[in-house]
């Protein structure tokens, strides 16, 4: 396997240590976080797009969103044009804890690759480009290889 090979399983491997340091600091479980991530991504989602997100039914979300909301990350919002739907977001105290603890990192990583000279920085780009390519590739590969044709979200998997 090439060095960079090794290197990005590395950086795979410690993106799952660090994840799990983000659970613990937040106080929730993985299924939790999964939610967030996508909140934090979105900044606001409806409870059925959070349920497809996750691949989990729907009253399995709302279980998620009742823990989020009782912790104090996430809160129910009124959609802003069906006042029949609601919205879910991230609390503004959330999202700056979250940030204060990945900026750091982010800031570090961003800046060694801006001190690269430009072609090292277009190899950099080129070669995650090509990682994030074979990754969503062998996603749609594997989703098609399923043999019970069963849905996650419909399977019963909730964490």
């Amino acid at each position: 396997m090439h060095d960079a090979s090794k290197r990005l399983r590395a950086v795979l491997v410690l993106n799952e240590l660090m994840e799990f340091q983000m659970r613990r600091h937040m106080h929730i479980n993985e299924t939790d976080f999964q939610a967030m991530q996508h909140l934090l991504q979105h900044r606001s989602m409806s409870p059925g797009d959070l349920a497809k997100s996750l691949h989990l039914t729907s009253a399995a979300t709302t279980t998620v969103i009742d823990r989020l909301v009782v912790a104090g990350h996430a809160r129910r919002v009124p959609h802003a044009t069906d006042r029949r739907r609601w919205l879910i977001e991230p609390t503004p105290e959330s999202i700056r804890d979250a940030m204060s603890q990945l900026m750091p990192m982010v800031v570090e990583a961003d800046n060694m690759v801006r001190a690269m000279p430009q072609d090292h920085q277009d190899a950099v780009v080129t070669y995650l480009d090509g990682v994030i390519d074979a990754i969503q590739r062998r996603i749609v590969e594997m989703d098609g290889e399923s043999t019970d044709g069963a849905s996650p979200a419909t399977s019963g998997g909730a964490s």
